[in-house]
């Protein structure tokens, strides 16, 4: 059997359908049905069910945990080769968040490519408590996320903190308060969140961060909200805010950086749990690889601040 990577053997297995497999590895159905075929003919055995879904045979279970370790193999193979060339190979996995992944990743990337531009980066965006997962069960190379809460499967060095606020319109911190937008941002922002529990809310889910330090903070203030919209991206509920719908909650990052729907919006800081160290988190034990060097290097160098060490 030739030395091979069974990425598409992991996904057929995975997915449970031709169908679905075939578009996640961009190739046709007909291909895919073939390599099947044409390995069930050479380890003379059925390896999966032709049923919907696709399921696996006590062979075909046996051939997935060799496919995972062969797999493995072939991926660490391809990392120690390419540290004898100069550009480097193999494929960096990166686990974000997609808003965070809009603010950082294009100031890393431009810095590693130039130093390694063999690597092909995989960046796989999910919320913070997907990412977590990801590094705990070694699926990710790297991952940066909030990382308090991680075992000791996971090497975390800090990098910066992250504070979520709430933003609204004047118009709608007028109306949640009986007051004149003017009054009612001055009034807001001297008694907090406390007093806006009639202001319709936007959230982020409470596996991502700022759902989380939304519901948090909805309790500390001892609001009962029943949020208006519910949303796992970020942009939305700033696009929504920004129009008056509601007000949302938001890291501060976001703000500054990215939306071009925050210059109307009013900031109403929250209490000291919304602030939370953001880190890189590298599964322990890890295989020395030159390309996960260079990309801790990198963003340590660009986003590391020593008061969140």
């Amino acid at each position: 059997m030739a030395l091979e990577s069974w990425d598409w053997f992991l996904q057929l297995a995975e997915s449970g359908s031709i169908t679905r497999a075939s578009e996640e590895l961009h190739i046709s159905q007909q291909t895919l049905s073939s390599r099947l075929a044409a390995l069930e003919r050479e380890l003379d055995t059925k390896l999966m069910v032709r049923s919907n879904p696709l399921t696996l045979t006590r062979s075909g279970e046996t051939f997935l945990t060799f496919a995972k370790e062969q797999n493995e193999a072939y991926r660490q193979m391809l990392r120690q080769v390419g540290e004898t060339s100069l550009g480097g190979s193999g494929v960096l996995k990166v686990g974000i968040s997609s808003v965070r992944s809009r603010i950082l990743m294009p100031h890393i990337l431009d810095q590693f490519h130039q130093s390694l531009p063999g690597v092909t980066v995989t960046l796989g965006e999910g919320s913070n408590e997907e990412l977590v997962h990801a590094v705990e069960s070694n699926e990710m190379d790297a991952v940066i996320a909030r990382l308090d809460g991680a075992t000791a499967d996971v090497d975390v060095h800090p990098l910066y903190w992250e504070e979520v606020v709430l933003v609204a319109t004047p118009e709608v911190l007028g109306k949640a308060l009986s007051m004149t937008p003017d009054a009612a941002v001055t009034y807001a922002q001297q008694e907090g969140l406390r007093v806006l529990g009639d202001c319709p809310f936007l959230l982020e889910p409470v596996n991502d961060i700022s759902g989380r330090v939304a519901h948090g903070e909805l309790r500390r203030a001892g609001i009962r909200w029943n949020p208006l919209i519910v949303s796992n991206d970020m942009m939305t509920l700033l696009r929504l805010a920004h129009d008056g719908l509601g007000a949302a909650f938001c890291p501060t990052l976001v703000l500054d950086e990215l939306s071009a729907h925050a210059t109307d919006l009013v900031r109403i800081p929250l209490s000291p749990g919304a602030r939370y160290r953001i880190s890189l988190g590298i599964p322990v034990g890890a295989p020395t690889w030159n390309a996960l060097q260079v990309f801790e290097d990198i963003t340590g160098a660009l986003f590391a601040d020593p008061a969140a060490q």
